[in-house]
């Protein structure tokens, strides 16, 4: 990923045009580990993001809204506190200490440092700062005060970090280690490139010049160094790009002294060049149909398609939207397939300990025949012996038993101790039953659920699941990842109490005849699409003797044309657990047909008058 020290400065510098000494209208936290700053300007509302996501840490300036939680976190309350209604004044990259006549905006450290001029309690003008580390997996954002005391940090280790201690002098020691190659002189480059071969030898490693000069310097990435290797060798000696992905042939074009002079003399003028340059036309590099990477501009690194972007937040923003958007979604499903992991332990634990208590039932009919035969033999004495009465069993072929009496207690007491036993053992057997048939229930519903996560899911349909698991599963009550979501769902509901009002973001597919077809990929879009979005005449379709989909089609099926039927069957069968067979058979019906049955999962139904037909799961239409 080539999301360098040399991008993050020219990205600065278009968005320090836009948003530099414009009031901050708003602050808000999206999650745990972004923050947005809203800006109104020119009658239109901006967005800046710092997100310190580990899968791809980014600053971001956009125009879209976005959905923001209820209650907003601690660090988001801190944030309003000092810094809503403040401008931003500078955005520049820091480092560590360099010589005194070393430009300042040469910095190529990843670390980006906001200064926000705002009025305190007193009416006073002052100014706070926001420091974004773009360190991958430690990402993270920190704010001080004038004299750079921590006031409070977005992502708070479990283990001390004592270089981010509250109300501490905030420091970038031993993060801001590298050099800063503009600052460099060709002996001190000599050096380092000395020391990485050394250390490549002592590995029995071929020497890599690209990982070596990245390693040692700020804001270079490996892809950029790469491509700016192969543009020097290939100028200076005529060989064509193709050729020069070898490591062996780098090295062997930059070897002597005087190689890696004319190339360190080379690569800093380039650098001068980008960090100097004002206008950018960033482009996106596609392997097949997804991006693989991006840059400022065409890297010799890239294959494949490239697509070219008339500002860096345009191409930042498609390329989260195509590709990091995807990321989220599967470290979300993760997420509910660990959760779902749990439930069924969960449920499996309750499961046993109910079959336990009515394993203890199983005598239940034995203490019912002993209290009758105590009320009809207990009160012939010579027959109990030893606190045992021996008698007839006329339930069981007249069959002799013995059966435990207490000769302290009348007949009468003995046959209510007996009947007082039955009944305790009747409630517990059938609070037993009760409880594993609804256990069992849970359970058949969880794996309907795990079924919707293995198929193709958005981020709502995601949410979706999230919300049937909160509100269907009890269990799920101590599960920490879910205790937010609840607490944000239950002020959402009390001030919203419509039903409807969830975004169920149902799946619209035109049929080739331009019929609208309708897929719901999880429990609640089934239930929404057929309870509530569907007509009584309209076609209803479902996999048949097995978990899927449910497929409405806007037409009753004696109008629909066999091409528009095989679609929307071919559709129920591939979001189904059929989805691999090459033949399934589909149901279908009339919506009306359907029955609802009291106490089952969301969007559970029976039918008894319905056809079917058998194709293959595919999908034949595009989505909408």
């Amino acid at each position: 990923m080539a999301y360098d020290g040399i991008f993050i400065k020219s990205q600065i510098k278009e968005i320090s045009s836009i948003v530099l000494n414009e009031h901050i209208a708003k602050i808000t936290q999206k999650s745990h580990k972004e923050i947005n700053f809203h800006y109104r300007k020119n009658s239109k509302n901006l967005i800046l993001t710092l997100c310190a996501n580990p899968n791809f840490p980014h600053i971001l300036l956009d125009d879209e809204s976005m959905e923001n939680p209820t209650t907003p976190p601690g660090f988001c309350m801190l944030l309003r506190k000092y810094l809503q209604s403040g401008k931003i004044i500078d955005i520049r990259q820091i480092g560590k200490r360099i010589s005194k006549d070393f430009n300042e905006q040469q910095r190529l450290e990843r670390i980006v440092k906001f200064t926000i001029e705002n009025i305190n309690d007193c009416g006073d003008k002052v100014n706070y700062n926001l420091y974004f580390e773009i360190m991958g997996k430690y990402s993270n954002i920190i704010i001080t005060d004038q004299n750079d005391t921590i006031l409070d940090i977005l992502i708070k280790s479990t283990i001390e970090n004592p270089r981010l201690v509250l109300k501490c002098k905030y420091s970038i020691k031993d993060i801001a280690n590298k050099s800063e190659i503009l600052n460099e002189s060709f002996d001190e480059f000599m050096s380092n490139i000395n020391e990485t071969k050394a250390l490549a030898g002592i590995n029995d490693m071929t020497y890599d010049l690209a990982d070596g000069i990245s390693s040692k310097y700020a804001g270079l990435s490996k892809p950029y160094i790469l491509s700016e290797i192969i543009t020097f060798i290939s100028s200076k000696h005529r060989i064509s790009n193709n050729k020069v992905f070898n490591y062996d042939l780098i090295n062997k074009y930059v070897n002597s002294k005087e190689d890696f002079e004319a190339f360190f003399n080379f690569l800093k003028c380039k650098i001068n060049e980008l960090i100097n340059k004002n206008e950018f036309y960033p482009v996106i590099n596609f392997k097949g149909e997804k991006p693989s990477d991006f840059y400022l501009y065409k890297l010799k690194t890239f294959e494949g398609e490239i697509k070219e972007y008339d500002s860096i937040n345009n191409c930042i923003k498609d390329f989260i939207k195509l590709k990091h958007s995807d990321m989220n979604d599967t470290s979300e499903k993760k997420n509910l397939e660990e959760i779902v992991k749990k439930l069924y332990i969960k449920l499996n634990k309750k499961l046993d300990i109910y079959k336990k208590d009515l394993a203890k039932c199983d005598n239940i009919d034995v203490v019912k025949n002993y209290a009758e035969l105590v009320s009809a033999f207990g009160y012939n004495l010579e027959d109990i012996k030893d606190g045992v009465l021996t008698c007839k069993d006329y339930n069981h072929n007249d069959e002799i038993v013995h059966i435990p009496v207490d000769e302290s207690l009348t007949v009468a007491q003995n046959v209510e101790r007996y009947y007082d036993k039955y009944n305790k053992l009747k409630r517990t057997k059938d609070n037993a039953e009760n409880l594993i048939n609804e256990i069992n229930d849970k359970i058949e519903h969880l794996n309907s659920i795990a079924y919707s996560l293995r198929l193709p899911n958005d981020k709502y349909d995601l949410y979706l699941i999230k919300e049937e698991i909160i509100k269907y599963f009890d269990e799920s009550n101590k599960i920490q990842s879910l205790k937010k979501q609840k607490n944000d769902n239950k002020k959402r509901n009390d001030r919203n109490s419509n039903k409807n009002s969830l975004n169920y973001n149902i799946h619209h597919y035109k049929s080739s005849s331009g019929i609208d077809i309708y897929v719901g990929k999880n429990n609640l879009q089934n239930e929404y699409l057929t309870f509530t979005l569907a007509n009584a005449d309209d076609t209803w379709l479902h996999i048949k003797n097995s978990t899927g989909s449910h497929v409405i089609v806007k037409m009753p099926y004696e109008k629909l044309d066999d091409k528009t039927l095989i679609e929307a069957a071919s559709l129920a069968a591939y979001f189904s657990e059929k989805r691999n067979e090459t033949k399934a058979t589909v149901d279908y019906t009339l919506r009306k047909e359907l029955k609802k049955v009291k106490g089952k999962s969301p969007g559970f139904c029976i039918y008894h008058k319905n056809y079917s037909i058998n194709v293959k799961p595919e999908i034949l239409i595009n989505e909408i």
